[in-house]
């Protein structure tokens, strides 16, 4: 009976884990490396007209790296502060401070350009607070339209993540380090100065690196608050041309040029990624104890009330907005529940549209994320990585270098338009866009699935596949639904492939945001916007609280 479960419990076949990864594999092909690939075919083998159009677009491409750049930059001055502090130290406030920091992070774009024109547009709260408080007939703020405008809004966007990434970072090196550096005779400083700083780099450098990605492929923000043609980006270049010009050659080089430049950067990224998790402490649970001056609290507490202003101004203008409404242009506000009451004529059919390309699209992410995630976590099983497991995670993982824009006119370019312009090619899209976020999310519950738990259900009589949905599934039944809820809530704000696809007359709630917002009808947009803030802060609740059960790390 020994031998027979011994039997039982041998590692599967290599042949039978590549058919089993056949399905992940083949649907990112058929779904996303095609596609990609077909988005730039219209660039190639075009002659003398390619080189007379990559001339004419590299002002595009510069503007794209420059406010990239400045964006990046921003962002980092803006979240390394708050990074030292949640890093330093393990208390209540810094669990709050993460919380509130990533929620600009978790709103989609459309509603953060909305937020910013609100709060920091030019008849934004932030001016009128200002006239308010000084008399004056304007405020100091006019940047809307501008490249500024895009500048501060992807900084905005894209702070918290310098806050997570650098931050876990730094309290990573910390408990593995500090210890050290202290019985050696370093004090705070010398220890921060010669070994905090210099280990934490690489998580600097792959947060910096994602920010750069994220604004360098940005698409609603720079489509609403672009200046004109000397201030758009990449992506909304390939909209243009793809989806007003039909000019598919041109959107073809660019789509061919935010390819390359997205590729390297996302290489770059992998590759100071996994150098910043080579760290990890010896003591997982070690406290980290600091020993604060008044000047660094008042510091902390200025900092706090500055990004307590950043994050919730935009947020608490959507709602503020949606309450308030004007009779005449010369008449003041008063509340009024009129846009509200309004909601049902649009905006509940829009949102159920959105809920169900959501439904589909984190049922497709997460589908092909437990086939990969399980088929890895037994192609790995002898502790080393294998040509397999590799294999998977650059499939789940290379749509983080990816942009809804090029996806969307690869799907037309390979698929053609009649099968591209269907609600189940965007929630494909929908799905690719969140397959990292759940790839990432399971293998991480896979591997909390202690081993000798594995071991008792192959000596039963389980085999990898029985091990899988029985045993190690049910066990990280908590991951599978945070991958589902963060699914769904990306798809939820995601706009840039129903616009690209030219899916209008269906129309979702990020749809109906932007086309309110356009024609400054801005009550509805906002009442919108609070509803879609709703819906997301839903799902991304059930994906915070899906990600802290027991022995599923955090």
């Amino acid at each position: 009976m020994g031998i027979r479960s011994h039997r039982q419990a041998a590692p599967i076949p290599p042949w039978n884990l590549w058919v089993f990864a056949l399905f992940p594999l083949g649907t990112v092909l058929a779904v996303f490396i095609l596609p990609y690939g077909a988005s730039i075919t219209g660039a190639l083998g075009t002659g003398d007209r390619g080189v007379v159009s990559v001339v004419s677009l590299m002002p595009t491409v510069a503007f794209t790296l420059r406010q990239a750049l400045f964006s990046t930059l921003l962002a980092v001055a803006l979240g390394l502060p708050g990074a030292w502090f949640i890093g330093n130290r393990d208390s209540p406030f810094s669990r709050v401070f993460r919380v509130i920091s990533a929620l600009p992070f978790a709103l989609p774009s459309i509603l953060v350009v909305l937020g910013f024109v609100l709060f920091f547009g030019n008849a934004g709260w932030a001016n009128r607070f200002w006239m308010a408080l000084t008399g004056a007939r304007e405020g100091p703020l006019r940047i809307l339209y501008k490249p500024e405008a895009i500048i501060l809004a992807h900084g905005f966007y894209n702070f918290p993540l310098v806050i997570r990434l650098v931050g876990d970072g730094i309290n990573r090196i910390r408990k593995a380090y500090a210890p050290a550096a202290a019985s050696l005779g370093a004090g705070p400083r010398k220890a921060a100065l010669t070994v905090l700083l210099p280990l934490a780099l690489p998580s600097l450098m792959a947060a910096s690196l994602m920010v750069f990605l994220y604004s360098f492929t940005s698409f609603a923000v720079v489509l609403v608050l672009g200046g004109g043609p000397a201030a758009t980006t990449l992506a909304v270049e390939i909209y243009r041309y793809a989806r007003i010009s039909l000019d598919f050659h041109s959107a073809g080089i660019l789509g061919l040029l935010e390819t390359g430049i997205a590729g390297v950067i996302f290489a770059g990224y992998l590759f100071f990624e996994k150098k910043a998790q080579g760290i990890s402490p010896d003591i997982a649970d070690r406290p980290l104890e600091t020993r604060e001056t008044r000047l660094g609290m008042g510091v902390r507490l200025l900092y706090t009330l500055g990004i307590l202003v950043l994050v919730l101004g935009p947020g608490l203008s959507i709602l503020g907005e949606s309450l308030l409404v004007k009779d005449s242009w010369a008449a003041g506000p008063r509340i009024s529940l009129k846009w509200w009451q309004a909601l049902g004529e649009r905006s509940i059919p829009a949102l159920l549209r959105s809920l169900i390309l959501a439904f589909f699209a984190a049922a497709l992410a997460c589908i092909l994320a437990l086939f990969a995630a399980g088929t890895a976590k037994y192609a790995d099983r002898g502790g080393r990585p294998s040509f397999l497991g590799t294999l998977l995670q650059v499939f789940m993982t290379a749509p983080l270098a990816s942009s809804g824009i090029v996806l969307g006119l690869g799907w037309m370019n390979l698929y053609g338009r009649a099968h591209a312009r269907s609600i189940w090619a965007v929630a494909v899209i929908h799905g690719v866009s969140g397959l990292p976020f759940a790839y990432h999310a399971l293998t991480q519950g896979l591997k909390s699935v202690p081993v000798n738990t594995l071991h008792a259900a192959s000596v039963c009589g389980a085999g990898p596949i029985g091990q899988l949905f029985s045993v190690a599934l049910p066990l990280s039944a908590q991951r599978l639904r945070s991958a589902w809820g963060f699914s769904v809530a990306l798809s939820l704000g995601e706009l840039n492939a129903v616009m690209m696809v030219g899916l209008e007359d269906w129309e979702t709630l990020p749809l109906l945001i932007y086309r309110a917002a356009g024609a400054y009808r801005y009550g509805t947009a906002c009442a919108a916007g609070t509803l879609l803030i709703l819906s997301c802060g839903c799902f991304f609740w059930l994906a915070q609280a899906g990600g802290k059960g027991k022995n599923h790390g955090p």
